[in-house]
């Protein structure tokens, strides 16, 4: 039997030349792709590390101690904005304030890793609220804060009261002293003092972020409360702050049962608003269920009525104007000997809302459901 032999045939040349073209293809196709990640992992590897140097200047807002906020890097240890990354990792100039290093480096053989991205390119900073890398096809910014005034230029204001809440008064203001220390941004620390007004008001501005040291001295009896403030980017810290006896009584006499606060007048912190204090010295309870606010200078209408920080008055539709009689959600008990702060807030132009009214170097005269009357002036704004 005669046995037939099969022949394959073999590629021709422009088959071969179609195979090489399409392996050139994908070998592009997967070099171009592979370029493309590897500047991913590079971009993503440089964010993180500009995150990691956004910290060392400014802190980590989420380490906390107790509630309170513990870390706030290199700003908040020295008080300005370090000149170069250097400064991260290396103490700029004998600050004894400073208490680095901030940074640490990958590499430890590699003595300025930290100031390179992932490229090996040094980023760009120069004491400002921005770093930028620029070893990728395009920039790479992290903003540390929006502006540098916000992590070294922050307020801090405060009232200081006795054990029972009553301020210090006209007769006894200038003996209240309030001393804040904080880094003055050269490796030292600066204290600024001053004496509170009649109502217990303090203020300071100019603060870089950080835990700083709080003290409020009664002159005349050296008594001393310690306390540390936290004053975190952009902010108007507000902060009360209690003596440890009962030293102030200085009163004026009114009307009815209850007598007012010499001095306590003061307004709250946007000046749409303002607080006094009443005391009751008759020997008895005196229960207070309204008062009659009257005013004339000022076009405004108040929301809330507020005694001893709580909400007995919130009327908005409509708000209540002068002459008015603002009755309060329950019979609010004052005890013999205690003293109570009484707000009047959230002044606007129409009854029904509008836009906010500042009250300022405006006379009230506030009178109470049990005849008590007299006289509430409020200063400038601060």
């Amino acid at each position: 039997m005669k046995q037939h032999l099969s022949h394959s045939r073999g590629f021709t040349l422009i088959e071969l030349i179609l195979v090489i073209v399409i392996i050139g293809i994908l070998i592009g196709v997967a070099v171009q792709n592979g370029g493309q990640l590897y500047e991913t992992a590079k971009i993503e590897e440089t964010k993180q590390e500009m995150d990691a140097l956004a910290i060392a200047i400014a802190g980590n807002p989420e380490l906390e101690n107790n509630g309170v906020r513990s870390d706030f890097g290199y700003v908040g240890d020295v008080g300005s904005m370090p000149p170069n990354l250097d400064a991260l990792y290396s103490n700029p100039g004998s600050y004894a304030t400073w208490n680095g290093p901030y940074i640490s480096n990958r590499f430890t053989q590699v003595a300025d890793d930290y100031k390179k991205d992932a490229f090996g390119t040094n980023y760009s900073y120069s004491s400002g609220a921005t770093i930028t890398s620029t070893g990728s096809s395009s920039n790479i910014v992290r903003r540390v804060a929006n502006a540098t005034d916000d992590l070294i230029y922050n307020d801090l204001s405060g009232n200081v009261f006795d054990i029972d809440g009553t301020p210090p008064g006209p007769v006894y203001d200038d003996s209240v002293l309030v001393r804040i220390t904080y880094p003055n941004g050269t490796g030292g620390t600066v204290t600024e003092g001053m004496t509170t007004d009649p109502g217990g008001y303090f203020e300071f501005d100019s603060l870089p972020i950080g835990n700083h040291d709080l003290r409020i001295i009664y002159e005349p009896n050296d008594d001393t409360v310690r306390r540390f403030v936290s004053v975190v980017p952009n902010s108007s810290v507000h902060t009360e702050h209690r003596l440890a006896s009962n030293l102030w009584f200085a009163t004026t006499a009114t009307g009815g049962g209850l007598t007012h606060v010499a001095g306590s007048d003061s307004l709250v912190a946007d000046c749409h608003g303002f607080y006094f204090y009443i005391q009751n010295t008759t020997g008895g309870p005196i229960d207070i269920n309204s008062l009659t606010l009257t005013y004339s200078g000022v076009s405004g209408y108040y929301r809330y009525i507020k005694w001893d920080g709580t909400t007995v008055f919130n009327e908005h539709n409509p708000s209540a104007g002068t002459g008015d009689l603002s009755t309060f959600t329950g019979t609010q008990i004052i005890a013999d000997g205690e003293s109570v702060r009484i707000d009047i807030d959230f002044f606007k132009t129409n009854p029904t809302g509008g836009s906010n009214v500042d009250v300022n170097n405006t006379t009230f005269t506030v009178t109470f459901s049990d005849g008590s009357s007299f006289d509430i002036t409020t200063g400038a704004c601060p």
